[in-house]
């Protein structure tokens, strides 16, 4: 009950995060062979497993645990921007610095949460106010993957203009329980 970050959309969250994480070419090999092996296979049918097993073969050793978290766990996050500022650079730039909490968590079967080590590459972005005022109107400044391994971690970009909103996984990438709060408008110093 209430815990849409899990059951809705998972399945394309974790296929989109592990082709940016492995590559489309890695994704489309693994998918290729596992379909070339087990296309119209006669019974006992293929199962996930086993096409787990193909997508691991394509899968960085330094990527596995990912695969494990997307596919064999119940896994998400808990991340937000506590506070985004910036200033002004004489040479016009900005320097934005963002206060972000970054949590992993596991559940089993029944519910019961344990805390999970944070080792991951998430997207941190800084946006330029839209004229509309509407998000996907919004100019990118910065949007680039951070490897964030600690729970508060303080993170400053430089961009090249106005800053209005900064992110953390700001096109909700990951499971996230609470994803409306991984934007936050910037406050200017």
């Amino acid at each position: 009950e209430n815990q849409q970050y899990i059951h809705y959309e998972k399945g394309s969250l974790a296929f989109y995060r592990l082709r940016e994480e492995i590559g489309e070419a890695a994704l489309n090999r693994a998918l290729k062979r596992f379909l070339q092996d087990k296309g119209f296979q006669q019974p006992p049918y293929t199962t996930s497993t086993e096409l787990l097993g193909y997508i691991r073969a394509e899968t960085p050793a330094d990527r596995q645990q990912l695969v494990t978290d997307l596919f064999e766990k119940i896994s998400f996050y808990d991340n937000r921007v506590l506070a985004a500022t910036a200033r002004k650079r004489a040479d016009g730039k900005y320097d934005v610095t963002l206060k972000l909490h970054a949590e992993k968590r596991y559940a089993d079967g029944d519910g019961k949460e344990t805390a999970g080590a944070m080792d991951d590459w998430i997207e941190l972005g800084v946006f330029a106010n839209a004229p509309s005022g509407k998000e996907r109107d919004q100019k990118v400044l910065y949007l680039q993957r951070h490897h964030v391994t600690e729970a508060n971690p303080s993170i400053t970009v430089t961009v090249d203009g106005k800053p209005d909103e900064a992110g953390f996984d700001p096109y909700n990438k990951l499971i996230d329980r609470v994803s409306s709060d991984n934007r936050r408008k910037v406050t200017l110093q």
